[in-house]
């Protein structure tokens, strides 16, 4: 009987692992706030509990799509290091703004890349919130001081963790022939999601910017 006991018991354990491996267990991953022009929206992404999720520190962005490699057909979603929109408590690295490049209609989802956009120059104010915003600080360049380090570049953290970019040196290949760097970096973060990107439902209206279709 006893042995009977525990064979029940082992095979009640196998079928909750298998759940918890397959991720149906797992949460969906909640609706956050993004920047579109300044404005505020929500962005939802889709889930199907099965696939890994695309993450920031202790923030999920939705669950990754099986092709990370960006494509054109993609809207951009922005991760702006350091920012203010979302901070956690001992984990200052990970302080980041969300900013998009479109947002969605009619509840149709569609797929987004997702791309750091690492500020260099201390002087940048760390509030960005459009992608007007973003292009103009990495077309403008920044002269490090002489004892400029690392440690001084304000998204050196994540640089180091994301991107193995761990000292001045590793920057030489974004630097300009005249000794400047841009104020700014946008790269490809190689994660994709699906999702909405909706304007909040407070007068039932669309603004008239950049709709996507």
């Amino acid at each position: 009987m006893l042995r009977k006991h525990m064979r029940t018991i082992s095979a009640v354990a196998l079928a909750a692992a298998g759940f918890a491996a397959s991720g149906v267990m797992r949460p969906a991953v909640k609706p956050f706030s993004v920047y579109h022009d300044g404005d505020d929206l929500i962005f939802t992404p889709e889930s199907a509990g099965t696939r890994k999720l695309a993450s920031v520190g202790p923030w999920n962005l939705g669950e990754r799509l099986g092709d990370d490699k960006p494509a054109d057909k993609r809207l951009n979603l922005y991760v702006v290091v350091p920012g203010v929109q979302y901070r956690a408590p001992g984990k200052t690295e990970y302080d980041h703004n969300l900013v998009i490049n479109k947002y969605t209609v009619d509840g149709k989802p569609r797929d987004w890349d997702v791309f750091w956009c690492l500020i260099l120059d201390p002087a940048l104010r760390v509030d960005l919130r459009s992608e007007r915003e973003l292009l103009i600080a990495k077309a403008q360049n920044f002269r490090p001081a002489d004892l400029f380090e690392f440690k001084d570049v304000p998204s050196h953290a994540l640089m180091a963790e994301r991107l193995s970019i761990k000292s001045m040196a590793d920057l030489k290949r974004f630097r300009h022939k005249d000794g400047t760097l841009p104020r700014l970096l946008i790269l490809p973060a190689r994660l994709a999601v699906r999702a909405t990107a909706e304007v909040r439902d407070v007068s039932g209206t669309q603004p008239a910017s950049s709709p996507v279709h």
